[in-house]
């Protein structure tokens, strides 16, 4: 099929699903549009191509928006079960600094403690 007909056929599509063509200032598009266009594209409604016309984007920012959705959705998804990578990251990060507090915190005390209890050296005179 030509690329020609298959956009015909795609625009009859979207005058038959009642599906509103949107033109306007190319990559500015409202979360709520966003958002709606990667529903459409979850539920098989429009493919990305068709998607990328109507919002007048280039089809790798409607995959792009997929993307950012999908991370969205695993992230609530992982909500109250797991950690994402990044909370892992600083959590291990988190551990070894507070190692190396306490071996710092323990040189510290044994410092002062061998100091305190240095016997003192006997006074010399001022003479």
């Amino acid at each position: 099929m030509s690329d020609r007909k298959k956009a015909t056929e795609e625009t009859k599509a979207e005058e038959a699903g009642g599906l509103e063509v949107r033109r306007g200032r190319p990559g500015r598009r409202t979360a709520g549009e966003r958002s709606q266009a990667v529903l459409e594209l979850f539920a098989g409604k429009a493919t990305v191509d068709l998607i990328a016309r109507r919002f007048g984007v280039h089809p790798t920012t409607v995959e792009k928006w997929r993307e950012i959705a999908l991370e969205g959705v695993g992230a609530a998804l992982r909500q109250g079960s797991g950690k994402s990578p990044r909370e892992q990251e600083l959590e291990r990060k988190l551990r070894g600094l507070e190692r190396a507090f306490t071996d710092l915190a323990i040189r510290h005390e044994l410092v002062e403690r061998a100091l305190s209890e240095r016997p003192s050296r006997p006074g010399r005179s001022s003479r």
